[in-house]
């Protein structure tokens, strides 16, 4: 039954595109506000990715559990067993993050109105006023393109929880590379075909 089960989801038409790099993909169009993934290109992109999830759900039941969907923005994503039940969850396509950042900010406003925020933050411009500037001389060297570290870690723990193996960050980035050489060939060919695929059959 397990054989069964794998073979069908190897064989699905849409988990032939590379799962953990259609992941990444929608992250990249991701914006803190409702219904962001129903609007422009990113729709497409989410259409194929939850005809895989379901497909994955189809031939891994176990995984139901795990489904959730984003306090926030209401995308359908998978979870850690751990978490499984909660409602209180944000989607790892950035309302998690953007979550944490807003109260963060939050508390640090809430601080800094406060006496001791502002004598803190008056010693910390004095400090950044007479700091080093850098100069043309010795200017910052880019870090190379990365993929986002939490998309990589959460790709990681959903493959790991589909094959039911530990899968290291390491081999992740290998995928999405080879994901992303495959994927720069025939972009629009293989795109047009998609659309009109799910067109035809709908998810």
């Amino acid at each position: 039954m397990d054989r069964v089960g794998q073979g069908h989801v190897k064989q699905h038409q849409y988990y032939k595109r590379n799962p953990g790099f259609l992941v990444i993909q929608i992250q990249a169009h991701f914006h803190f506000r409702l219904d962001w993934y129903r609007e422009g290109e990113v729709r497409a992109l989410v259409k194929q990715y939850y005809v895989v999830l379901r497909s994955v759900l189809r031939s891994r039941s176990h995984l139901r559990r795990c489904l959730s969907r984003c306090r926030h923005c209401r995308i359908f994503f998978l979870t850690h067993p751990r978490n499984a039940g909660r409602s209180d969850l944000g989607c790892p396509f950035g309302c998690r993050e953007a979550h944490c950042k807003q109260r963060s900010t939050e508390r640090s406003v809430a601080y800094y109105a406060t006496a001791e925020g502002k004598a803190k933050k008056k010693m910390q411009n004095g400090k950044r006023a007479q700091g080093g500037v850098c100069t043309a001389a010795n200017p910052p060297v880019p870090e190379a393109a990365e993929f986002p570290a939490r998309m990589v870690r959460y790709v990681a723990m959903v493959t790991s929880l589909i094959e039911g193996r530990p899968v290291s960050e390491e081999e992740i980035v290998r995928m999405l590379v080879r994901a992303m050489r495959q994927h720069s060939m025939a972009r629009r060919r293989r795109m047009d075909y998609v659309v009109a695929q799910l067109h035809k059959h709908g998810p």
